[in-house]
């Protein structure tokens, strides 16, 4: 129980962090799909045997932080006790309330052995192409139509292969290929951390991580309670209004962000209740959302890990759009998740002005495709766009950048050779950013054309359709978003801002997405 100095511990944290990178990079380049081989939709996390997590790779969504220790703590105390883990387990599940929110997203867990002893675990959450069910996106009516529920159960048992379930999903879902190819990608990439780390662990004469995890918490928690500790204590209020459905039921957000010496409370009452859309959040996933805003405000280079975040408590009232209960529709909760750091920038601005930064041309907008080819093959292909970043003292904000979440956008050859499709525009939209001492960023205009002779069946999740981003300190909001789709005569037609459409033979789809906000006032 060997007790590391502080060049020790630099080190081989730096080398965990370098174990997990090198394990999302065997994902990444083994998945079938773009929204985990392009789009890096994913995180692996590396975690000691009480569930705690030590390192989370460098390419990870925001969404994912603290999810897989919340699962595995759950698979621990309520499915398969330490003592059950055998070397070759695999657990999968993709339960939004134990997982990251929605079903889409499927948790992939491995223990991990050193002497026929159990000293952790690592595990990884990427977002599948299908999940069956309707298509992906904002349109389902409630939980059991957004596809198949996997509970936690063994993919893999001492190294055996469970057909049944690999049988289960396969036939659920459409284009199977890129489904069970990307969990198998899951399963490989767990397998390079293990081999990895142990190689790491031979090296340096370790029998077990527990030691090492908990100093590298210690650390990080430490770091984290200092900097909120230099913020003034009291009680910060704030509102923030989305789209919603974009139509006739908009959602709002209020958060009360309580600083008390050392600890953040954030307090989400007041808040709308659970949608009829599919944008309803949970908990794991809120507070994914909250810490992340909160950890880039206070304590932005520290690695993410547990302590990072065991000063930061969330409440959201049960059965509101941010702690949903079953059977709430889930699909697209990342609308939800993207948007709660507008309220938290909004209130921390009154205890760190110098801090945050206007509000973002978020949520990401997320287009999903889905058809057959020419060849009759299926497709399903996910497209991100990003609005204009906000903001914040000393920078003006960039455009067409994700925030809060930092998926990728797939690149137009890679979209066009998936699904039959053309790009026709991708450019800024000039003036779209709110003007300020630091301007707001730019968003983009982007349109594509069905060219296949086959009508192809779209998904729109898009937001800040009738809200802008708004400006702090006397910079001004940012430009709204657009959507519609161009018929082939030329005329306009309206399609869901939120919603399942199809995009007809020669129809192009037409997004412009919103600027983000100003910083200060022009002197």
């Amino acid at each position: 129980m060997k007790k590391f100095d502080a060049i020790e511990l630099s080190v081989l944290w730096s080398r965990l962090i370098s174990i997990v990178d090198e394990a999302g990079t065997t994902l990444q380049r083994t998945a079938f799909s773009s929204v985990t081989r392009e789009s890096a939709d994913f995180a692996v996390v590396l975690m000691n045997t009480s569930g705690e997590s030590m390192a989370q790779s460098s390419v990870s969504v925001p969404s994912f932080l603290g999810v897989l220790p919340f699962l595995v703590k759950a698979l621990i105390k309520d499915y398969y006790p330490l003592n059950t883990w055998n070397d070759g387990d695999v657990v999968i599940t993709n339960d939004p309330w134990l997982c990251a929110g929605h079903k889409p997203d499927i948790g992939i867990v491995s223990p991990i052995f050193k002497n026929n002893q159990l000293i952790g675990f690592i595990g990884c959450i990427a977002h599948s192409p299908d999940i069956g069910g309707t298509l992906w996106g904002a349109n389902a009516k409630d939980f059991y139509e957004e596809g198949l529920y996997i509970p936690p159960v063994k993919l893999y048992s001492s190294g055996i292969k469970n057909e049944t379930i690999f049988t289960i999903i396969e036939t659920n879902v459409r284009a199977s290929f890129q489904t069970i190819g990307d969990i198998l990608a899951q399963v490989a990439a767990n397998d390079q951390g293990i081999r990895s780390l142990n190689c790491m662990m031979n090296e340096n004469g370790l029998l077990e991580i527990d030691t090492l995890g908990r100093q590298i918490i210690d650390a990080s928690e430490k770091a984290m309670r200092a900097a909120i500790k230099s913020a003034p204590n009291g009680t910060y209020k704030a509102a923030y209004r989305g789209d919603g459905d974009g139509r006739k039921e908009p959602v709002i957000f209020k958060c009360a962000i309580t600083i008390k010496e050392d600890e953040i409370f954030v307090d989400y009452n007041g808040s709308s209740s659970a949608h009829s859309l599919a944008i309803n959040a949970v908990m794991n996933y809120v507070f994914a959302y909250t810490a992340y805003p909160i950890k880039c405000v206070f304590s932005p280079e520290v690695p993410n890990n547990e302590g990072s975040f065991r000063p930061i408590h969330v409440y959201a009232p049960e059965g509101s759009v941010l702690n949903a209960k079953k059977p709430s529709p889930l699909g697209a909760r990342n609308v939800t998740g993207n948007l709660l750091h507008g309220p938290i920038m909004k209130a921390l601005s009154q205890a760190v002005p110098s801090k945050v930064q206007a509000d973002c041309g978020a949520a990401v907008w997320v287009m999903v495709l889905s058809g057959k080819r020419e060849d009759g093959s299926e497709f399903v292909e996910y497209l991100f766009l990003a609005g204009g970043y906000g903001g914040r003292k000393g920078l003006h904000g960039e455009p067409t950048l994700c925030y809060p979440t930092n998926v990728a956008n797939v690149p137009i050859e890679v979209f066009e050779n998936d699904a039959p499709v053309l790009v026709m525009e991708k450019s800024l939209i000039k003036g779209s950013g709110g003007l300020g001492k630091f301007k707001g960023g730019e968003g983009q205009r982007f349109i594509y054309k069905n060219i296949s002779k086959s009508p192809i069946q779209i998904s729109n999740v898009s937001e800040k359709i009738n809200n802008q981003a708004y400006g702090l300190f006397g910079g001004k909001p940012g430009r709204k978003g657009y959507l519609f789709i161009r018929m082939a005569n030329g005329k306009k037609k309206i399609t869901p801002p939120k919603g399942h459409d199809k995009l007809m033979p020669g129809e192009a789809l037409v997004m412009e997405l919103p600027g983000g906000g100003g910083y200060g006032k022009i002197v």
